[in-house]
């Protein structure tokens, strides 16, 4: 599907409310298929839109932080649209990014705070469209678009796509019975591990008197939630720090507990602790935040094919509502007893990656980037599972202190915010069994006997 067929059909020249504001003809997101990003090809020609003046092309990360602005040009010999090149982006493969084009006179040429303020109020008032996603044309050498989404987003995998009512702007769910069958199915990505290897509430024989209700729960459902756990004297240090940071999607550090004394004192929350143990069989060490304020749009997954193949449910994942978590927001979303399915494993799900993709399977920083590339072909063979099981998913709508714990192989998304932008306070955090991570040997324990494992990464 070209970029240009989408786009070119329904110009965007909403942001005249300002007067200071560009004529924007295409507005559009999309997810970087690598880091460092320096540069785009169109399939078509966006300069067609134009009627004769000059365009430029900005790119903008969906938080404003990073902007780039360059000129379109005629398309290069070879390509059929235009090649869009910038100074380097220092992002992540799977950061989110706009695509504006707007006429070149604006500003005259330049990128000012106030551009990028106009282009982002604009972009939020487009309501809840779906990511093109820009995947590497290996036999091309360029970069194609393909239509992509995130929650209520297209998902393509070879013969599979989940459709998406783009003139209306609504996206409407299809049976079972109309979707073919991925080419990439979950039974290739997934494996059934050794009962013996997993945590006493997965054993398959396990006698269920003596349990507790939560227990119960946890055994059937995979998650466990409890409403007004967390106290404000627990959640208001860590929210005032938060908020100074003035940046929605938190800080890049995978690790900001190593720094933020509140957010550890709230991690390692001593009754949060109990409960845990009391659901794995062992104290649980914390070792991951994800501190950002909007939904991070990550498609359906299990936590545990990330992990190396040895932790086996050893592993749970904590998410907490820092105030009222509104509907449009794109809440959390799960699917109750998937913990009980295969489990995901890593190598499998890189066996299907490219070359190229494996080559560039990291990070500036070392961390691993393949996850987001290959939701390409996860998400679909975990969304046809879903549909042929019949199983429909739950929402996690929340208010302050309210808590929802889950299991490493629950079957989880963070879903499409209905609003782009709008304010999902939360904090997450994710916890492996102390005698279960052998590759985190370095760790500490905090003044209220919580342990966490120790990294040497910056918070900034």
């Amino acid at each position: 599907m070209h970029i240009i067929s989408r786009l070119a059909n329904r110009l965007m020249r909403g942001a005249q409310s300002r007067p200071d504001a560009p004529l924007i003809l295409i507005a559009e997101r999309f997810v970087s298929p690598f880091a460092e990003l320096d540069h785009l090809d169109m399939p078509d020609d966006l300069r067609r839109v134009a009627a004769g003046g000059e365009l430029d092309a900005v790119v903008v990360d969906e938080f404003g932080t990073y902007c780039r602005r360059t000129r379109l040009l005629p398309p290069p010999v070879g390509l059929p649209g235009n090649r869009i090149e910038f100074p380097a982006m220092p992002n992540e493969r799977g950061a989110r990014f706009w695509l504006f084009v707007v006429d070149a006179t604006h500003d005259d040429g330049e990128v000012t705070p106030r551009l990028v303020e106009c282009l982002l109020t604009h972009a939020r008032r487009l309501g809840g469209r779906p990511p093109i996603t820009l995947l590497w044309d290996h036999r091309a050498s360029r970069i194609a678009a393909t239509a992509t989404s995130a929650d209520r987003r297209t998902s393509r995998s070879m013969n599979h796509t989940r459709m998406v009512d783009e003139t209306a702007g609504s996206h409407r769910e299809i049976a079972a019975s109309d979707l073919a069958e991925p080419a990439v199915t979950f039974e290739m990505l997934s494996e059934d591990p050794d009962p013996a290897l997993l945590p006493p509430l997965d054993q398959p024989d396990l006698d269920l008197k003596g349990l507790t209700p939560e227990q119960r729960g946890w055994r059937e459902d995979g998650v466990l939630i409890l409403r007004g756990f967390f106290p404000d004297s627990i959640l208001d240090p860590y929210i005032a720090v938060r908020e100074r940071l003035n940046q929605p999607g938190g800080w890049l550090s995978p690790t900001p507990y190593m720094h933020v004394e509140e957010l550890r004192r709230l991690c390692l929350y001593p009754p949060l602790r109990q409960v845990m143990r009391e659901l794995i069989g062992e104290e649980m060490m914390l070792h991951l935040n994800l501190s950002g304020w909007v939904t991070s749009e990550r498609d359906w997954h299990q936590d545990d094919y990330l992990n190396p193949p040895f932790i086996n449910g050893w592993y749970t994942a904590v998410w907490v509502a820092l105030d009222h978590i509104h509907p449009d927001s794109g809440p959390f979303e799960y699917i109750p007893g998937s913990h009980r399915w295969r489990l995901l494993r890593g190598d499998k799900v890189r066996s299907f990656m490219t070359e190229v993709e494996r080559a560039d399977g990291f990070g500036p920083n070392g961390d691993a980037t393949w996850p987001r590339v290959t939701e390409r072909f996860v998400a679909p063979a975990v969304d046809y599972e879903i549909h042929r099981r019949g199983i429909p998913a739950r929402q996690f709508l929340a208010e302050k202190g309210d808590t929802l714990i889950w299991h490493g192989r629950l079957l989880h998304r963070g879903t499409l915010a209905k609003r782009p932008g709008m304010a999902r306070r939360a904090i997450i955090a994710h916890y492996s069994g102390v005698n279960h991570r052998p590759d985190m040997l370095s760790r500490k324990t905090d003044t209220q006997g919580g342990v966490y494992a120790v990294f040497d990464r910056p918070l900034f």
